[in-house]
């Protein structure tokens, strides 16, 4: 029992052995701790008494004065008061922002400051280099105070800027430095293939660049970045070389044609001649040129090429006769074109030309069955009658004959007056413009479209177009008439005689100018079984006027298919070279048929 409570008391008394010691230990650290701070403290408050002494002497030091360190634009104006900084700096020599420069890659455009609406305000810089240190928070200060004692307190200036003037120069610049883009291109000359390669362009962000340069006035910067972008061309190098392998390819040999027994051979250099490289978006194609290949193969389109001949007609005598069509041929130029464009670029270098034939419209076999054979209407105008009996008219006469006689008219055609004798190199002889007699060029025409007027009525064919003369005339019956007038320059108001064959054959046309003194005009066709009577007389006549009105009468195999009034017309009186009004009866009107 002894030893068990013995030890038990050993144990307790042990415990508090080791409490105690513990309790030791923490007094120790914490009186550390206190005695610390007893010798901190002094040094603490002599710190700030050297700082404090430090900063009275430096604020002395520097009173009225820029601190030291202080510069702009790498001018040092240390130690300088507000006025002797700012005489330094209206100093050209100190350069702060006399030049601004305009930068693009390794390119610089100086600019002296007031081109581009840069001023310094020197006395405001020097304020604001002189407020470095002394305004602002304490840290601030501080910081400047230190930036300054390091000689890196450098202060942005102060500057007045007129973007308006930065402007016109920028835009300038923009100018000088925009350019396009260079496409690239392939060149052909004859068999020897080039390429021209791209370059790039360039284009000035004028908005960009000035924001760059405001922003750099700002901060007191006197180099500006120029904004741009690159301009890639269309085609660049690359497809350029491709389009010219398909070339070197195409005049890599001789290119050989046949066709029917015969050989023509076309070079390299002529192939080359009858290429095209043309761009196409992104690249460029190779092609043939039409007429360039026709130009080198100009002699196998020569033998190759017979042009169709239409069957015709000629009068021999009271004899139609046929005159003998032709069949033509010619190349298929399109198929030919479309072969080369497949086995050009595919070194093929033999082919075999396609050849078409072409049948004229109207074969003799036509002809013959389609052939006039029969005179259907005829007439004609004594051109003596006429106050101009001049040799000029005369010839105008044979001008226009010449042009119409021997025209053929298919079945359904429409003959048109001035389609065939417009634009013929005419004489002046005279003409009735406004009721007056004056010379102008192709007097006499009216008489030869009068003439073929009436003999198409008289071979009942259709009269489509007709108009009448202003006034009366001595070598045709008034009613009878048909003028022709080519209109203005722009041949507004023109006037034409046209008719249509209405026939189921043929028509073929005679006109000529005899010597007897009559123009004779005759149609020739197919049968028709018709018979065609005219006819006209005056219904009305003051000193200034007649009215005519002329009746037509058509049978067809002995009926009557047309008796009626054909047309009405009112004719003016002439006035004389005197200016007296000629009497509409002054003279006897012509007979029906001469």
């Amino acid at each position: 029992m002894w030893k068990t409570e013995g030890r038990r008391s050993s144990e307790k008394a042990t415990e508090g052995f080791g409490s105690f010691t513990a309790r030791h230990r923490g007094s120790t650290a914490g009186a550390r701790r206190a005695r610390a701070r007893r010798l901190l403290a002094p040094l603490i408050v002599g710190c700030c008494a050297v700082v404090s002494v430090l900063v009275a002497v430096d604020y002395w030091a520097n009173a009225g004065a820029i601190y030291r360190g202080v510069s702009v634009g790498g001018v040092d104006l240390g130690g300088k008061t507000p006025e002797e900084a700012r005489e330094l700096l209206e100093d050209p020599r100190q350069g702060v922002l006399r030049e601004i420069v305009l930068q693009r890659g390794p390119e610089r455009y100086s600019f002296d400051a007031d081109e581009v609406g840069v001023a310094l305000d020197a006395a405001g810089t020097a304020d604001r280099a002189y407020a470095a240190g002394r305004e602002g928070g304490v840290a601030p200060r501080l910081l400047d105070r230190m930036l300054a004692a390091l000689g890196a307190a450098d202060v942005s200036p102060k500057v007045d800027y007129r973007p308006e003037v930065a402007q016109a120069e920028v835009e300038d610049l923009a100018r000088r430095l925009d350019e396009n883009p260079k496409e690239a291109s392939v060149t052909i000359e004859g068999a020897t293939v080039g390429v021209v390669e791209s370059r790039e362009g360039y284009e000035v962000d004028v908005p960009g660049t000035m924001a760059r340069l405001a922003a750099a006035v700002g901060e007191g910067a006197a180099e500006v970045r120029v904004a741009g972008e690159k301009l890639e061309p269309k085609v660049d190098t690359p497809a350029a070389e491709e389009a010219a392998g398909r070339a070197r390819t195409a005049v890599s040999a001789p290119l050989v044609f046949t066709a029917g027994g015969e050989e023509w051979a076309l070079q390299p250099d002529e192939v080359g001649r009858s290429l095209d490289a043309t761009p196409r978006g992104s690249e460029i194609a190779v092609e043939i040129d039409p007429e360039r290949l026709r130009e080198s193969l100009s002699e196998m389109y020569a033998a190759l090429t017979v042009e169709p001949r239409e069957a015709g007609y000629e009068l021999n005598g009271d004899e139609v006769a046929v005159t003998a069509s032709q069949t033509g041929r010619s190349v298929d130029e399109e198929a030919l074109l479309a072969d080369l464009t497949k086995g050009l670029f595919e070194r093929k270098s033999e082919y075999e030309v396609p050849v078409v034939v072409d049948e004229p419209e109207l074969t003799t076999a036509q002809a013959e069955e389609l052939k006039p054979t029969e005179l259907l209407g005829e007439y004609r105008t004594n051109y003596g009658l006429t106050s101009d009996k001049s040799a000029e008219r005369v010839e105008n006469l044979q001008i226009s004959s010449n042009a119409i006689d021997g025209m053929v008219l298919a079945p359904g055609e429409t003959f048109s007056m001035i389609e065939n004798v417009a634009g013929l190199d005419y004489n002046a002889s005279k003409v009735i413009v406004d009721g007056k007699e004056t010379l102008a060029d192709g007097g006499g025409l009216c008489q030869v479209t009068s003439t073929l007027y009436m003999a198409a009525n008289y071979a009942g064919l259709d009269v489509t177009e007709r108009s009448p003369h202003y006034a009366q005339l001595p070598y045709i019956r008034p009613g009878l008439d048909a003028t022709v007038w080519f209109g203005d320059e722009n041949g507004a108001g023109a006037l034409d005689m046209k008719f249509r064959n209405t026939s189921d054959g043929y028509v073929l046309i005679r006109e000529y100018v005899s010597d007897d003194g009559y123009i004779y005009a005759e149609v020739w066709g197919r049968p028709t079984g018709r018979e065609v009577e005219m006819g006209s007389r005056r219904v009305a006549l003051t000193p200034y006027s007649a009215t005519w009105v002329t009746r037509q009468r058509v049978t067809e195999d002995g009926e009557v298919i047309y008796d009626g009034v054909l047309h009405r017309d009112t004719y003016g009186a002439l006035e004389s070279e005197s200016g007296e009004i000629i009497p509409m009866d002054a003279f006897e009107p012509a007979p029906v048929n001469p």
